[in-house]
């Protein structure tokens, strides 16, 4: 009972309160970063087409991650590229490309970390090591997302989704 008044308030702050954001070339913001320190929980941020190399994007408040016309979050061959620490975000239309590459760290494209009713759908992950992880996470939801490796064998690459 207590976790469906959560998700109830929730739901209410959210679509009551929200307003949406917009990342790109003459947009609000230039950088998903800017957008994403910038929102507060149940906003969106629509990202435009093109590619963002922001490094490491780590989301810690509810917020809806929405590409239009599949914008690229390059990794760079360096980085995971967005870490999800926060319960009830979604991420959808954006391709992820190029995350870093380890097996001792488990470098992913997207982390689901210590999350719940987090839903990642409709996304392409391309050359990625790991696509996505989820790691401690709950009641989440991965549909309708495309991976494809550039790997040559095995020790090379990892799982496209990895759930623990």
């Amino acid at each position: 009972m207590k976790m469906l008044i959560t998700i109830l308030i929730c739901f209410i702050y959210t679509t009551g309160f929200s307003k949406t954001i917009t990342v790109g070339k003459n947009r609000q913001h230039p950088s998903i970063k800017s957008a994403v320190n910038k929102a507060v929980a149940g906003d969106t941020i629509l990202i435009d087409e093109g590619v963002y190399k922001e490094g490491q994007i780590i989301l810690t408040k509810a917020l809806v991650l929405r590409g239009v016309n599949y914008p690229v979050l390059d990794g760079e061959k360096k980085y995971e590229i967005l870490t999800i620490k926060a319960n009830g975000v979604v991420v959808e239309g954006i391709v992820f490309r190029n995350s870093g590459r380890s097996s001792y760290m488990d470098i992913a494209a997207l982390r689901i970390a210590d999350s719940r009713f987090v839903t990642v759908k409709n996304n392409r992950f391309e050359s990625a090591f790991f696509g996505i992880y989820s790691q401690h996470a709950t009641s989440c939801t991965i549909t309708g997302n495309k991976l494809t490796s550039d790997a040559k064998d095995e020790i090379n690459s990892a799982n496209g989704i990895h759930c623990w």
